[in-house]
C-alpha cells in the first residue's frame, strides 16, 4: 500500500501557511485533515471553508465521538472521585478533551504508516523534540524551511489571507479552554459575551471550577474596573 502524505492543518496560521506553501511547491498532499473539537470560535470554521475554497482539496474534518457535555457532565466510574462529574480537565495533567476530542480521531483518520506533516514553526522548534513527535512518521517543513512564525504571517499576507482570529489570539484553541492565557480570557469576555456566558455556567457546574486557584467572577470583576 503506498504511504500517504498527511497534513494535520489545525486552523491556524502556521499549519495554513505550510499547507499552501506546500501545494505551491508541488509537494505530495494526499490528505488534509482538521480536527473538529466542535468547540472552535466561529471565525476558524469560516477561514477553513475559505481555505478549502483555494485548494484543490477537500479539508476532511474529523469529530469526536462524544461530545463535550457528554465527558463534562458524565461521572467517574472509579476511583476516590467514582459518581462525581467529571467537569473541566484539570489543568496539570493531560487534557481529556483533547485526547478524545483530537488526539484519537486524528489517529484513526491518519491511519498507519503514512507520513503526517506538522505546522510548527521554526521559533517554536522545541515543541518538534516531544517525545509523541519521535516516531519517524512526523515532518516539519517550516523547521526545514526555517520559517518563523512571523515568516508564516507575512507569506499569508503576501497571499491577501488574514487570518481573522490574530487580531484577538496570539494562539487559538477551544474557547473553553482552562489552559489558555489571561490575554485570551480577556479577548474571550470582551468579544464573545455568548460563550462568556457559557464558559461561567460550566464554572458553575465543575466541581472544581474552572481551573486551581481562579475565578471568572473575581476575572469579570477586575475587567470591568
Amino acid at each position: 500500500m503506498e504511504m500517504l502524505n498527511i497534513v494535520s492543518f489545525s486552523g491556524g496560521k502556521d499549519s495554513t501557511a505550510m499547507l499552501l506553501r506546500m501545494l505551491e511547491l508541488g509537494l505530495k498532499v494526499d490528505k488534509v485533515l482538521f480536527a473538529d473539537t466542535t468547540l472552535e470560535f466561529p471565525e476558524m470554521y469560516g477561514w477553513i471553508d475559505k481555505i478549502e475554497s483555494i485548494i484543490p482539496l477537500q479539508i476532511e474534518r474529523t469529530r469526536p465521538k462524544h461530545s463535550w457535555d457528554d465527558w463534562f457532565y458524565g461521572k467517574f466510574i472509579r476511583g476516590q472521585f467514582k459518581d462525581r462529574i467529571r467537569g473541566f480537565p484539570y489543568v496539570t495533567q493531560p487534557c481529556w478533551w483533547q485526547r478524545d476530542g483530537k488526539v484519537k480521531p486524528l489517529k484513526q483518520a491518519q491511519g498507519k504508516g503514512n507520513k503526517i506533516f506538522i505546522g510548527i514553526a521554526k521559533d517554536e522548534e522545541e515543541r518538534s523534540k516531544k517525545k509523541v513527535y519521535q516516531k519517524g512518521i512526523y515532518k516539519f517543513p517550516l523547521i526545514d524551511w526555517g520559517w518563523t512564525e512571523d515568516d508564516c504571517i507575512r507569506y499569508l499576507q503576501s497571499k491577501g489571507l488574514n487570518h481573522p482570529l490574530l487580531t484577538k489570539f496570539k494562539r487559538t484553541g477551544c474557547w473553553l479552554c482552562p489552559q489558555q492565557s489571561r490575554k485570551s480570557l480577556e479577548s474571550l469576555y470582551l468579544y464573545y459575551p455568548d460563550l462568556w456566558k457559557r464558559l461561567k455556567k460550566y464554572e458553575r457546574d465543575s466541581p472544581q471550577g474552572f481551573k486551581p486557584n481562579f475565578s471568572l467572577d473575581v476575572f469579570e470583576k477586575k475587567m470591568r474596573g
